[in-house]
């Protein structure tokens, strides 16, 4: 079905305000405390009304889910280009954690989204039934993608055979995740560690942990 030029540009005008939205809560959290960002903050600075925002996203918590599927995504094909190069499953590990930590130091808002989802939890009834699809559908792909170089692993000798694969998977990404965040926060700490060295030595800890002595993975 051929659509007309109105609605093409209903559509259009549509995709555009959404993006306005989008970007003005990113800007918002690169300043901002998180959780002081309502609906009302976003809509007043991006020059609109409460209630026309609502048009365009079910709640806040969609906003800041979109806005996290959008940082994973551009994370997630930065991850799959640096991998490509790692000849072993224990070093695509490595590597894939080596590029969150990237990523996450030139993108600090990114890095504090992530830790507000970890730790609030992501409740689906706030979130629009498509939207919150399309981030499930990126999810399992990441999830897939993570999966698969353990496995790897596992069958290239890297890696320790006795591993429990998503057990594993789990505890990796919440733990790099935490250490991520502990080493970016400019909070106070009671140990002045070197940002990068904080985060390498702990994937060092974790290469220790599930790499087979025996293997090929140093």
């Amino acid at each position: 079905m051929t659509l007309t030029k109105k609605t093409q540009r209903k559509q259009m005008n549509r995709m555009l305000r959404q993006r306005l939205i989008l970007e003005t809560a990113r800007s918002l959290i690169a300043g901002e405390e998180i959780e002081a960002i309502t609906m009302d903050r976003i809509a007043d600075a991006a020059g609109y009304t409460r209630r026309t925002l609502y048009a365009y996203f079910t709640s806040r918590d969609e906003i800041l889910l979109m806005l996290l599927k959008e940082d994973w995504s551009e994370r997630w094909k930065k991850q799959q280009e640096a991998i490509q190069q790692a000849p072993t499953g224990l070093q695509k590990i490595l590597v894939w954690g080596e590029t969150l930590y990237a990523y996450s130091r030139n993108r600090p808002h990114a890095t504090r989204l992530q830790a507000y989802w970890d730790y609030r939890g992501i409740h689906p009834e706030r979130i629009g039934k498509q939207a919150f699809s399309e981030f499930e559908t990126l999810n399992n792909e990441l999830a897939r993608g993570l999966r698969s170089i353990f496995r790897l692993g596992v069958r290239d000798g890297s890696l320790r055979s006795d591993l429990k694969v998503d057990l594993c998977i789990s505890q990796y990404l919440c733990s790099l995740r935490s250490v991520i965040n502990r080493a970016l926060s400019g909070t106070y700490s009671f140990g002045g560690f070197d940002p990068d060295t904080y985060v390498r030595h702990y994937l060092d800890l974790f290469k220790r942990s599930i790499e087979n002595p025996k293997g090929t993975g140093k």
